[in-house]
């Protein structure tokens, strides 16, 4: 069903002090955004103005779902994604002024004790907090196998232990390479330091001193019901994302589970202009350690999404990752940044220090599906208005951003009425050579089961996926059931590439695909043999203690498990 919720906008302003923002400037923006919404077709969505540590202007507009049975206002809670890494390095900070005898330099071995270990000795024994914290490490996002989710009792401890399997794409500290993983090691980390839960940890050190106290976290949610519906286009049309799919971020809370409201993302910004102190004065975090947070620490992240004149009208350039912060210069301000995805939710906060002022911009609907210009457009435009500069986007430019600057290749449309192609068998090998089980000690094990159809590809707490064969040995393989948006939506056409090896009496050895998908480098997982022992790392034999449904974890000395964003 098409759906135009821009036709039925409801839209809440709560204006501030309007000394600070004349009401001309308030009406500009508000036509900018409903324009944006209707060019758009934004489901719904919050955006909150920060100027001189005042909230001077709040806007919710859309509904909870495709129905339109309730209306989205501003107490509404969002899933805020990565905007979650800057409360995991805050706690961090509140806990180093605490326990002296640790700094962001101290290895993590220190730390966690001499059975701490990654891929090899060097990072074993030198990785530390600002490692951690910025992205330095050298390991991959690997962000395929967080896509599925992992079982619902897997910990965080065996969480760091499987880390000891994830090898180094870069030595460490060379180079900027993102990682959700990195940030749950931290989290783990600050409860290691504590003897307190990461969400407690949150809770007690930063929401109720700050008054956040419509914020939560994903693994505290029993029924999404009081959450916006999260979306994805398919066919140019919205269509429903399971949000039981938002459990996919655990047990990895410290990278990605926050909920939040836009009140409660202001009070988090003022935190953050005021250096560390809350609204009523109260110093949470000292300002020596306050201080490293938005230090620069790893240069040129995220350098493909700058904006450079003379191709653009304005400039917008990154200079470093801080900690949980990116450090830019917009427009000739500084700025401090993140983005935020989960699961058919997109956000955005701009901080501009300087100026105490600053923008949280929060949608339902997927970043990587159509989200992300209409984001940057709401973000800039209100930026802008923040600075008292005149914006470079206008109601048509809005639209079409990032064109007429860049070329835009048309977007490849999912179909609604067929996930994948038709299934088919076109190869001499049969089924039953490719069913069994498959492992790897640093993302878990996949199964492959036969059916009338052909093979069945099962990985993780919700992936369910169609393989085809193009030869013996490679096969494309598209998501069913939960995750059919990931091969199935508008700009995410394309299936996943699935390699076998195979022995010359045709016995299969292993899969391989790339569980980076950033990059084409592929990762093999072993066939596992059912009735004699596993594949480790060490290519010693140990018998594998833990057997999920969809998921088996693989566990030898060191627990071995992965985990999402």
């Amino acid at each position: 069903m098409r759906t135009h919720l821009y036709a039925l906008l409801l839209m809440s302003v709560v204006p501030g002090p309007l000394a600070d923002m004349g009401d001309k400037e308030i009406q500009r923006f508000s036509d900018f955004l409903e324009g944006v919404i209707k060019c758009r077709e934004l489901p719904g969505g919050v955006v909150t103005l920060v100027k001189d540590r005042r909230a001077v202007l709040t806007k919710s507009f859309g509904y909870y779902d495709l129905e339109r049975t309730k209306k989205i206002t501003d107490n509404t809670k969002f899933f805020v994604g990565s905007l979650t890494k800057a409360f995991t390095s805050a706690v961090l900070a509140i806990l180093l002024s605490k326990h002296r005898s640790y700094t962001w330099d101290t290895p993590i071995a220190q730390i966690l004790g001499p059975s701490f270990r990654l891929a090899n000795d060097l990072l074993s024994q030198n990785v530390n907090l600002r490692d951690l914290l910025a992205h330095k490490v050298g390991t991959p996002s690997n962000f395929g196998p967080l896509l599925v989710g992992f079982p619902a009792n897997v910990s965080r401890e065996q969480f760091v232990q499987m880390l000891a399997y994830q090898q180094p794409r870069v030595p460490l500290r060379t180079k900027f390479l993102y990682s959700n993983y990195m940030y749950v090691l931290a989290g783990f980390v600050a409860e290691r330091m504590s003897g307190k839960p990461w969400e407690r940890l949150v809770r007690d050190l930063l929401f109720e001193p700050l008054g956040m106290r419509d914020s939560g976290f994903v693994g505290e949610v029993s029924n999404f019901s009081q959450f916006p519906s999260a979306f994805v286009y398919i066919d140019g049309k919205l269509d429903n994302v399971d949000q039981n799919l938002l459990n996919s971020v655990l047990p990895g809370g410290p990278a990605g589970s926050i909920y939040s409201t836009a009140d409660d993302m202001r009070k988090w910004m003022d935190f953050h202009l005021g250096n560390g102190s809350a609204s009523n004065g109260n110093t949470v975090i000292p300002a020596s350690f306050f201080s490293e947070l938005h230090t620069m620490q790893m240069n040129t992240p995220f350098s493909e999404n700058n904006l450079y004149k003379p191709v653009y009208p304005i400039s917008d350039t990154t200079i470093s990752y801080c900690l949980g912060w990116v450090s830019s210069v917009y427009r000739g301000y500084r700025k401090l940044w993140h983005s935020g995805g989960i699961v058919g939710y997109s956000s955005m906060l701009w901080l501009f220090p300087d100026l105490q002022s600053g923008v949280f911009v929060a949608l339902t609907g997927a970043k990587d599906n159509q989200n992300a210009p209409p984001v940057y457009s709401i973000v800039s435009q209100a930026s802008d208005l923040l600075l008292g500069i005149t914006p470079w986007l206008n109601q048509s430019t809005s639209c079409t951003f990032p064109a007429p600057w860049k070329d835009v290749k048309p977007k490849e449309r999912g179909n609604a009425s067929m996930p994948h192609p038709m299934p088919y068998w076109n190869i001499s090998v049969t089924p039953e050579k490719y069913a069994g089980q498959y492992g790897h000690l640093a993302f878990g094990n996949i199964t492959l089961t036969k059916d009338i159809e052909g093979v069945m590809l099962y990985y993780g707490r919700f992936g369910k996926m169609r393989l085809l064969p193009i030869s013996d040995t490679l096969f494309v393989g598209y998501f069913l059931e939960n995750l059919s948006f990931v091969t199935n939506s508008d700009g995410n056409t394309k299936p996943f590439v699935i390699e076998f090896q195979i022995r010359g009496n045709a016995a299969v050895e292993s899969l391989e695909f790339p569980v980076d998908l950033s990059v084409p480098e592929k990762t093999s997982f072993k066939r596992i043999n059912k009735s004699g022992p596993r594949y480790t790392r060490n290519n010693s034999m140990q018998a594998a203690r833990k057997e999920h449904a969809g998921f088996q974890t693989v566990l030898s000395v060191t627990a071995a498990w992965c985990l999402f964003h």
